[in-house]
């Protein structure tokens, strides 16, 4: 195991952004201190090869201007508020609306445009970024703690938040997948399984409606694994109103347990996705649409990556009967998610 830490360039207001690489004998990872992103994740593919299975750029100023959150951490809430307001004990607090009159991934200054700063703790590395009080309408000063390590074929990702204040919290990494390499095109043809027995229905903006739908006989079901193509074009209305798949499931269980199965079908690579938090938004990249080059000068389509997001539910402090994302002073909010990599079976 080895963490090597090194300049990767300012950001356009001249701040020093680091990328710090930890590897050991099975996968490498490249992690940057602007947004915490994920640049690199690096593993053996059937031929004994290391493929990079994460869609990124090349340069900071590329990641800042970034829309599609590409390998960033993403808070200080993750996914969609609807209306842009919820409410928190007696207050309604108004938040920053940026997408279709909702916020989105904590409107215009989330977690995904920090500057983090970033040390080594053992064989960890260690992000730290404050959210001031007032962030986008978002109470209470947060600070929040991302730590990355490697165990074995597995890249660990723990959260920690704290507040001075009664918040709501939501962290999110918003890595694209490709297991086939980050520039190798269409993802249809990935395998994936998923531990979800229901999904969240939204509306027309994408913004839950508090409906649990149960996937049982619906194109949404994944508890035995086939491509995503199989189902994604079915005259669904879920389908239909997200133009694929864009949709949180409900993980069974609680705690650190397995939530997801997902093959490349070329290199034969698979990853295993664990995660304490309740949902994984399934995101087939129906809208991306990069402003710059991708790694390598790769031109970055549509369906061309795969996010399996492990969050809390989107826009649960509007739903009581959600998992509860209040955070106080006195209680931190901690998750974690690994993405373990291996063979799949032939």
């Amino acid at each position: 195991m080895s963490i090597i830490m090194r300049s990767f360039g300012k950001t356009t207001d001249g701040r020093d952004v680091r990328e710090a690489v930890l590897s050991n004998q099975q996968i490498e990872v490249h992690i940057l201190s602007y947004g915490a992103v994920i640049h690199r994740l690096l593993v053996p593919d059937r031929k004994g090869s290391r493929v990079d299975v994460v869609l990124g750029y090349d340069t900071v100023q590329d990641y800042e201007l970034n829309p599609d959150c590409m390998g960033a951490v993403v808070g200080r809430y993750a996914n969609r508020i609807g209306g842009a307001a919820f409410p928190l004990y007696e207050n309604i607090i108004h938040v920053t609306p940026n997408d279709s009159g909702n916020c989105l991934h904590s409107g215009l200054n989330g977690f995904h445009h920090s500057v983090f700063r970033m040390s080594q703790d053992g064989d960890a590395v260690v992000l730290t970024a404050v959210s001031p009080d007032g962030t986008d309408g978002f109470p209470g000063e947060v600070e929040l703690e991302v730590r990355y390590s490697l165990a074995g074929s597995g890249l660990v990702i723990q959260y920690t938040a704290s507040t001075d204040a009664p918040t709501v919290v939501n962290i999110t990494n918003h890595s694209y997948f490709n297991l086939n390499g980050h520039a190798s095109g269409s993802v249809l043809g990935h395998r994936l399984a998923m531990d979800a027995k229901y999904y969240l229905e939204t509306n027309e903006t994408s913004v839950p409606t508090g409906r649990k739908i149960p996937v049982a006989g619906t194109p949404m079901d994944f508890t035995e694994e086939k491509t995503l193509s199989r189902d994604i074009a079915e005259d669904y209305g879920a389908l239909k109103q997200a133009g694929g798949y864009d949709h949180c499931f409900g993980i069974t269980d609680s705690g650190l347990r397995h939530a997801a199965w997902l093959t490349g079908p070329e290199t034969g690579i698979r990853m295993e996705t664990l995660t304490t938090q309740p949902g994984v938004q399934l995101y087939t990249a129906n809208f991306l649409k990069p402003v710059t080059p991708g790694k390598d000068g790769a031109q970055y389509a549509p369906r061309g990556a795969v996010c399996l997001e492990a969050q809390e539910f989107p826009d649960a402090p509007n739903h009581p009967d959600f998992p509860n994302t209040t955070v106080l002073p006195e209680t931190p909010y901690s998750a974690t998610t690994v993405y373990r990599f291996d063979l799949a079976p032939q």
